[in-house]
């Protein structure tokens, strides 16, 4: 995003109809070589908050959940679920499914003691009776799955990478999966606060207000934060929040003002991080100003 590279694994694909970008973050790689960008940051800031709800989810329920990921790459939360969180793996997930357009994915990670090898046959893969299954969601956008079958559905920087007639049909059959009162969590650029000119591995990114209209055929809102944000967006935001005053008094209820930084609390952020991680964390107040927002959702 931004109009800069980025850490990414590109891999051409031997059949790809619709013509799909197939793209991922090289996150092992920015770790090992310190490439902490906004980016990067963001990408492994969406991967911990799943894992946490994924726990949230099992402690609601009073049993392990079953799990659906599209996109799942290397599986990312299920790895950080299972370093990072010291949890017992099988009270919190029954059941994985990973989908993505990738065969490589159900190849383990070079960084992985079973490197080389098939996922499924890794030690920690097995704590979450996970799966992947290979499939092109814009040829065929259904999933082999029962019916309210699933307890959390989520899906990490996916949908920029198709053309977006294909999205809706696969979102639906998300919701067919979900039961009455499970949740979901997506994430993709916002197009509103990103440059106009796309990634080259971006095919379309959905505006504000245009990916809203869509989660909401299918979804109640619960939350939608900023990922990341650029710092002219972030200095826009700040201002367009701002609290009026009179001689310094507030002129208006606190309240109305809830989801924006004070000036008191983004000296302290400028005091405590870095340019790269401040644009990660400043961006959670200004959804629609950020290059990238988190949608939480529940089934309607």
């Amino acid at each position: 995003m931004g109009g800069r590279s980025m850490s990414s694994i590109r891999k051409k694909l031997t059949v790809n109809e619709n013509d799909s970008k197939n793209t991922r973050m090289n996150i092992a790689s920015a770790g090992v070589l310190g490439n902490w960008r906004p980016d990067e940051i963001a990408h492994i800031s969406r991967y911990d908050k799943i894992a946490a709800l994924c726990i949230e989810e099992a402690k609601r329920l009073e049993r392990p959940i079953d799990t659906l990921e599209v996109g799942c790459g290397e599986c990312w939360t299920l790895r950080n679920l299972y370093k990072a969180h010291v949890v017992k793996k099988s009270d919190i997930i029954r059941s994985y499914i990973g989908y993505d357009i990738d065969s490589a994915c159900e190849l383990e990670n070079p960084f992985w003691s079973n490197a080389g090898g098939l996922l499924k046959e890794s030690t920690w893969f097995k704590n979450f009776n996970g799966e992947i299954r290979i499939q092109d969601l814009t040829v065929n956008p259904d999933f082999d799955l029962e019916d309210e079958s699933i307890d959390f559905f989520w899906s990490t920087e996916v949908i920029e990478h198709m053309s977006p007639e294909f999205v809706p049909t696969w979102l639906n059959d998300v919701a067919r999966c979900m039961r009455a009162d499970a949740i979901a969590y997506i994430s993709t650029p916002n197009h509103d606060g990103s440059n106009a000119k796309l990634p080259k591995d971006h095919i379309y990114e959905w505006g504000f207000e245009e990916l809203k209209t869509e989660l909401e055929r299918n979804f109640h809102i619960e939350a939608v934060t900023g990922t990341f944000i650029q710092l002219p967006n972030l200095r826009r935001a700040q201002l367009d929040h701002q609290e009026p005053t009179v001689d310094g008094i507030p002129t208006r209820d606190n309240k109305l003002f809830s989801h924006a930084w004070t000036s008191e609390q983004m000296v302290l952020l400028n005091e405590r991080f870095g340019r790269h991680f401040l644009r990660v964390v400043a961006a959670t107040f200004y959804p629609e100003y950020s290059n990238n927002c988190a949608w939480r959702l529940t089934k309607k």
